[in-house]
């Protein structure tokens, strides 16, 4: 009905009100991955993201086939490369958490939180201990230890990128133990990449954006890491843009080894313009301002009936 009301009463008050309306971060992720081929060593190829919080069955402006105005890939598709990691690990003892990254510094990263992919109430897909868990794994050799990963803007919206969040286990002490996660738009990427830093142009290829030596022992870590700290200032995707970001282990002892990466999103805010002074939520929950407002069209269109 909100979104009947907006076309009626046309699309600056649709902007106001959405306007008012906006508050949560979006978020678009991984609980799960696909394999490439038919075993859990030909590495992963997603483009079915299990949480999306941009699902909208009745949108207003652009949106994706899928009906969310966030789409990702993993692996082919993410990049002309096309790097994919190692594939699929699906051990149940370990990762497979209740959150994306950090989740006790924010609880909006609580997987439960988070609507599905079609729209459905967020649901824990494969949690630690239950069936169906599922973790990227990353190996000890060339492509094994790297995998891209690709968010793109289906909206007439601004997208401001505040966070890249996932979990990170070292496997053991021979495991690859040093995580770089970088920017991708050259390197054999012919895709439209633009993460533009505001008030600058696009982010250099190969911009570092997460660095860290777990160290060379079994250890878990839930990370949040801020891409306006990585950046030094705000970075967006206009509409119709993306950004790759290129994945890389290292640090292995022995060729029997692997490290593993969980629940990985991409957290943010949808903006009016590049400016990011004016924020929207493109899937919103009507507020005291907006039901409010509402009341006044609904009686404007009454009288004017």
């Amino acid at each position: 009905m909100l979104k009947l009301i907006l076309r009626v009463a046309g699309l600056p008050l649709a902007c106001l009100l959405l306007a008012q309306s906006a508050s949560a971060d979006s978020f678009i992720g991984w609980q799960t991955f696909s394999n490439c081929g038919a075993n859990n060593n030909s590495g992963i190829c997603d483009s079915s993201p299990d949480s999306n919080s941009t699902f909208d069955a009745t949108p207003v402006g652009t949106i994706s086939a899928g009906g969310t105005y966030l789409t990702g890939v993993i692996g082919t598709g993410a990049s002309s490369l096309g790097r994919k990691g190692w594939g699929q690990n699906t051990n149940g003892g370990f990762l497979n958490g209740p959150g994306f990254g950090n989740e006790t510094a924010d609880s909006a990263r609580l997987i439960t939180n988070i609507t599905l992919a079609d729209g459905s109430p967020g649901e824990r897909i494969g949690p630690q201990g239950g069936p169906g868990a599922s973790s990227w794994k990353f190996g000890n050799s060339g492509p094994q230890r790297i995998g891209d990963v690709r968010l793109t803007n289906e909206s007439d919206y601004y997208f401001q990128l505040t966070f890249l969040n996932f979990d990170a286990r070292v496997g053991g002490t021979n495991s690859p133990h040093v995580l770089n996660i970088s920017y991708l738009t050259g390197d054999g990427t012919a895709f439209d990449n633009n993460l533009v830093k505001l008030g600058g142009g696009e982010l250099v290829n190969l911009k570092p954006m997460y660095n860290n030596d777990f160290g060379a022992a079994t250890s878990t870590s839930n990370v949040s890491r801020s891409v306006g700290s990585a950046v030094d200032g705000k970075a967006y995707l206009a509409p119709g843009d993306s950004a790759a970001f290129r994945v890389l282990w290292s640090g292995q002892a022995t060729q029997a080894s692997q490290s593993q990466l969980d629940n990985f999103a991409f957290q943010g805010k949808f903006y009016e313009t590049a400016a990011l002074t004016t924020e929207i939520n493109p899937v919103p929950e009507p507020t005291t301002g907006s039901l409010f407002l509402l009341g006044l069209v609904g009686l404007a269109i009454r009288r004017r009936a």
